[in-house]
């Protein structure tokens, strides 16, 4: 089993921060190799696109969600079992986030593949990590009506990979309805 563990600070406040977390689908933005993450409930179905052109799926769940404190999650079927964590401290309008990912690739051939997903995982969440605390202190805009909005074409990680998907629009609430287990 591997696992990556990554401290970042992000000048912004934790409900924003938070925010923009709780939302998988802005995960393209700033997580290069993931193609799209959908969320059915407190299920997410992720498409990551794996080694020689294939796309990898499975479904994590959600269980647990403080708002603007916590969030933790783990892998249901398919072939990626993973789970992990990312807490959110505030820090006097600032955000002191840990991200903590555990992940156990299969045996055989399906596990060869799975694991060039995780190829360099330190690496991989760092600039994820990076490229996330860009979106959130550069390209968010704060609205009137309490929302943010990101508009991905502007909100490009200035890194080269990772660049977000031209054409895109994530709006999202800061307040979202928790499940703590």
């Amino acid at each position: 089993m591997g696992a990556v563990s990554k401290y970042i600070r992000i000048e912004a406040p934790r409900d924003q921060v938070y925010a923009l977390w709780r939302d998988p689908s802005a995960f393209p933005l700033f997580m290069p190799d993931v193609k799209r993450v959908e969320a059915k409930g407190d299920r997410w179905h992720w498409e990551v696109d794996g080694p020689m052109g294939m796309t990898v799926e499975w479904d994590s769940e959600v269980v647990e969600d403080v708002p603007n404190e916590k969030l933790a999650w783990k892998s249901v079927g398919g072939n990626v079992e993973n789970s992990g964590v990312v807490r959110f401290d505030d820090r006097d309008g600032a955000t002191d986030m840990e991200y903590a990912l555990a992940f156990s690739p299969p045996a055989g051939k399906a596990g060869e593949i799975v694991a060039k997903l995780f190829d360099d995982p330190e690496d991989k969440v760092q600039r994820a990590l990076e490229a996330f605390k860009q979106i959130v202190e550069k390209e968010a805009k704060p609205r009137d009506d309490a929302r943010t909005e990101v508009d991905a074409g502007e909100a490009r990680p200035r890194h080269g990979r990772g660049s977000a998907r031209a054409n895109v629009s994530i709006r999202w609430a800061p307040s979202r309805t928790a499940r703590s287990t």
